[in-house]
């Protein structure tokens, strides 16, 4: 597969990517999917974007990253996030300052509550007013210390419970970051689908306890960034993946897998040349800048709303209706409609994202859809590499269509006139031999060859009983 279109960036992002690349050497796509996470968590929660009066969605990006090691994912983490670790350092050490004052803080109310309640206790048992002490008592509760907001930013080992917690308590708007990402792939938190969705989602979540008080996280905003090995994220398919997939939680996510194509290992030679940070530099600061809008914003009711402008909207309309006419059973998106069903509602958080970390507040243009649409583009070929290819679906097509072309042309069909003339979907990479070696295996077909040597594809004994002729897409044609 061709590497991701960069190009679509905007100057000032695709820069600072070129930078990156030149500083670790590691994949580009790998350092795009970063860049994106780093817009996604300095921008969720300052903004949402408006496509008309009945579609609203937050800014939220969930990326996955399957890298083997020695792709550099933790130096293009470091490289790319910089700024957000300083920030959860500061507020780290902030946090340790306030907490010891606010322990002898709290001792010292304790002691006025205990006082308190000492004189109600008094007073009750001579039958006295304790009207006054009463009122004095919820005086008191008002006046609790409690430990001020840390606003962490970054979670990477952590729980369900704690992120639940931490977001209700200290800040809605996290990000879930890991660049080796088999530790939150173990833990409950990935396997938490209703959670996760519904933070993409926007929409609040209520978490119901029996021994500690229940309490709702509303404006919860997450950025997931989760860079893991093939062999463990393999693992967590085949213990998860159905779930997975069936909550919509992979859906949601802008999926890529680093494999020979698009790794660079083999090609990361010594250069002791200086290296650029110009860019880098200034994404640096505006991720400063944002951060620093963050601590000035109410969290609840100032985040801004980006909408299109009218060209911009008529093209995110001409690419909405476009994934639909990709979703048919002999379509290039078949088998993925719950992936297309959220990638139009990605186009317009990533052009909501490139508009405003670059421009500010203003109206989303049309190329800032156009360049959002080639890059999500991109990464539904990637999903559809990973995730298309399951149970059978385009075997039973193929199969659907060669029966209705025996039908017309008696007991053979030219492999090339599949690449020609077959169900769309097959004509053009590598899928098709895939499916035709499935189907000889199963003996749904066989294999022969003409005298001028033209492959020909012939019914098998098995072809009209198999594993795939039971999946519906078989009565397509």
């Amino acid at each position: 597969m061709s590497n991701i279109p960069v190009n679509a960036f905007p100057e000032f992002i695709r820069e600072t990517i070129y930078d990156i690349e030149e500083h670790t050497q590691a994949p580009r796509a790998l350092i795009t999917s970063s860049v994106i996470s780093a817009l996604s968590l300095a921008c969720q929660g300052l903004i949402k974007v408006r496509v008309n009066d009945s579609l609203e969605y937050n800014t939220s990006i969930f990326s996955l990253i399957i890298a083997n090691s020695g792709e550099r994912k933790t130096s293009v983490d470091r490289m790319v996030l910089a700024p957000f670790y300083q920030h959860d350092k500061v507020k780290l050490a902030q946090s340790d300052e306030l907490k010891s004052g606010h322990g002898a803080r709290l001792m010292a109310w304790r002691e006025r509550e205990k006082g308190i309640l000492s004189q109600i206790r008094k007073k009750t048992v001579k039958g006295q007013c304790t009207a006054a002490l009463s009122d004095a008592l919820v005086e008191l509760q008002l006046e609790k210390p409690f430990l001020p907001k840390m606003n962490k930013l970054i979670y990477n080992n952590v729980t369900p419970e704690a992120l639940q917690h931490a977001m209700y308590n200290h800040g809605s708007h996290v990000g879930l970051i890991a660049d080796e990402g088999t530790n939150i792939l173990d833990r409950k938190v990935m396997n938490e689908f209703s959670f996760t969705c519904s933070m993409w989602d926007g929409v609040p979540f209520s978490i119901e306890r029996k021994t500690s008080p229940s309490f709702t996280i509303v404006n919860g905003r997450i950025t997931l960034s989760v860079m893991v090995q093939k062999k463990p994220f393999d693992f967590y398919l085949r213990r998860q993946g159905e779930k997975a997939r069936g909550s919509g939680f992979f859906a949601r996510c802008l999926i890529v897998n680093i494999d020979e194509q698009l790794s660079t290992q083999g090609e990361r030679y010594i250069d002791e040349r200086p290296k650029n940070s110009h860019y880098l530099k200034l994404f640096h600061k505006r991720i400063n800048e944002l951060l620093n809008e963050k601590d000035l914003q109410d969290e609840v009711s100032s985040e801004k709303v980006l909408s299109f402008t009218p060209a911009a909207l008529y093209e995110w309309q001409g690419i909405y209706n476009l994934i639909e006419s990709r979703i048919g059973p002999d379509e290039d998106y078949a088998n993925m409609n719950d992936f297309a069903s959220k990638l139009a509602n990605n186009v317009a958080r990533l052009s909501a994202l490139l508009c405003y970390f670059t421009q500010g507040e203003r109206p989303i243009e049309k190329e800032h859809v156009e360049s959002a649409w080639l890059i999500c583009e991109w990464y539904m070929k990637q999903a559809i590499n990973l995730f298309g290819y399951e149970e059978g679906y385009y075997e039973a097509l193929l199969l659907s269509w060669l029966r209705r072309e025996y039908y017309r042309s008696d007991v053979v069909v030219k492999y090339n006139d599949i690449r020609r003339s077959g169900p769309n979907v097959l004509r053009k990479g590598r899928l098709l031999d895939k499916v035709i070696s499935n189907l000889k295996k199963e003996k749904a077909i066989e294999i022969d060859f003409s005298f001028h040597g033209a492959r020909l594809v012939r019914r098998g004994r098995n072809f009209r009983c198999n594993i795939f002729t039971k999946n519906p897409v078989f009565e397509y044609y």
